[in-house]
Parts: C-alpha cells; sequence; structure tokens
C-alpha cells in the first residue's frame, strides 16, 4: 500500500522496473496473468488519479516523468477505464496523431492497437510510418503494430519489412526485436540476411532474441535457427552467448515461476 501511493519519480521507476523484471515469470492467458494485471493497475492507481493523462497547470517535470510511468503501467494492465479515456484521446487526435502528448503518445497508440485492431487502424499507423521524419514517432508506431494479435495484419506487416520504400535496411532490427513475439518475424532470417546484404552486422538480429526468450521451445527454436550460423564466424560468439543466456533465463523461471505466481497473487488481493 505504501508504495502505490508513492509520487517520487525514483520511486515509481524503481516500481516499474519491478513490474519489468516480474513480467517474465508470468504466462498470457492465466490467471497469474489476470492477478499480475491487478497488482500493476493497484500499484499505479494513486498517481493515475492524481495526474490523469493529460498536463496541467503549476505540474512539476516530476510530475510529467511519473505520469509516462503511470500510464505505461495503466495500459499494461488492461485497466478499461484508462484504456476508453486513452482512445477518446486517440479519435480527438485524429487530424495530427504526431500532436498526441509526448509523454503519452506511445502508450495512446498502444492501446488502440490493442484493443481496438482493423486492417484500417494498421494502414494508418503505416501510413504515418511512411511519412513521419520523426525517428521517435516512427518507432512509437513500429512498437504500436507489434501489438497487433490479427494474422492478416501481422502478414501484411511482415510483407512491409521487404518494401524499403516504408522500412528502410537500418530500420530493420527495432522492427525486427518488436516482432520477436511472433513465429513468423523469427522464421525470416534468411530474407533479412540477403535483404542487409554486407551493408550491415547482423549481431542484433542474434542478440535480440536472446533477451527475450524465456520458455524451453523458444530456446530450441533459437538453436534450431541459429546453430546453423555457427560456421559465420561473426555471429559465432553471439550465437553461443545467446544460448547461454536464453537457457539461464528458463532455468531461473524454472525455479522461481512458483514463488513469483504466489506472491503476487498475494499482493493483488491485499
Amino acid at each position: 500500500d505504501k508504495l502505490a501511493k508513492e509520487e517520487s519519480y525514483l520511486v515509481v521507476a524503481a516500481v516499474s522496473q519491478v513490474i519489468s523484471a516480474l513480467e517474465r515469470f508470468i504466462d498470457e492467458g492465466t490467471e497469474a496473468e489476470e492477478a499480475f494485471n491487478t497488482l500493476v493497475a493497484k500499484l499505479a492507481r494513486h498517481n493515475y488519479e492524481r495526474l490523469g493523462f493529460e498536463a496541467k497547470d503549476g505540474e512539476s517535470d516530476e510530475d510529467e516523468l511519473v505520469r509516462q510511468l503511470t500510464i505505461s503501467m495503466m495500459i499494461r494492465s488492461n485497466d478499461e477505464e484508462a484504456s476508453q479515456v486513452a482512445s477518446q484521446i486517440f479519435a480527438a487526435h485524429k487530424e495530427n496523431f504526431a500532436g498526441l502528448p509526448a509523454a503519452i503518445r506511445s502508450q495512446v497508440l498502444i492501446n488502440e492497437i490493442k484493443h481496438h485492431e482493423t486492417k484500417e487502424l494498421v494502414a494508418t499507423y503505416l501510413d504515418l510510418y511512411t511519412h513521419a521524419t520523426d525517428a521517435v514517432f516512427k518507432r512509437q508506431l513500429a512498437a504500436a503494430l507489434a501489438y497487433s494479435t490479427d494474422a492478416e495484419n501481422i502478414q501484411t506487416l511482415l510483407a512491409t519489412w521487404k518494401d524499403k520504400f516504408v522500412v528502410k535496411p537500418q530500420d530493420l532490427s527495432a522492427w525486427y526485436y518488436q516482432f520477436l513475439g511472433h513465429k513468423e518475424a523469427r522464421e525470416n532470417w534468411d530474407w533479412i540476411k540477403a535483404a542487409l546484404g554486407g551493408d550491415m552486422s547482423f549481431d542484433s538480429f542474434v542478440i535480440f532474441p536472446s533477451h527475450i526468450f524465456k520458455t524451453e521451445q523458444r530456446l530450441a527454436e533459437y538453436k534450431a535457427f541459429f546453430e546453423p550460423q555457427l560456421s559465420d564466424l561473426a555471429l559465432s560468439r553471439n550465437i553461443s552467448m545467446g544460448i547461454k543466456d536464453i537457457a539461464a533465463r528458463v532455468e531461473l523461471i524454472k525455479r522461481e515461476k512458483a514463488a513469483v505466481e504466489a506472491a503476487v497473487a498475494q499482493y493483488s488481493k491485499a
């Protein structure tokens, strides 16, 4: 309860980091995930009610930073009220999405894909991405599009990676990182390697999955996918390290998962 009432940016940032660390132990579509979402919203509720989505006169710079973390936690938790407010703000900026307030723009874009995904919305985001000149806005659009769950939309998005007029080769790694949750993206090493040619290091395509994958299945996929590339001396060290990193994460989760789930369930009800 004390943590939930904290208004200091340093404390809220620390809470946010702990939430991110705990999230790796939580499986999608489970009771544990429901309890986790309840806990996240509980920890963010006080600051959400205090600050809301949009800045008010007389606020400190610290409040704006706290808002950014708070809105992120509320959208992450799928809080219904926060989601509705985010959608209203999205609709109010439909003539200028780049003009969404900086502290909440990323979360508003993510929320709309998470809860109101359509082919038209994906097409809108892609059009915005193609014409945007702000690198931050482009990254936020790509991150939001990674929340797509529609199979046809995912195929459309993966196809756009191959269009250099939409996604420049130097930006591919950012998209790849965002889409690692999709099996389709993990199966595209060959054409990514071909698309990048000899102009760029492929290290990120080996390293990113090693930071994210956390299950025996993903470890097996990583090995099957990258071990044939071990003969490429430029990649072999990172591949070997990646296998070790994922294996260590899998073991940690296996060892601590039950304890984390029990603690999350307990504190979500407290």
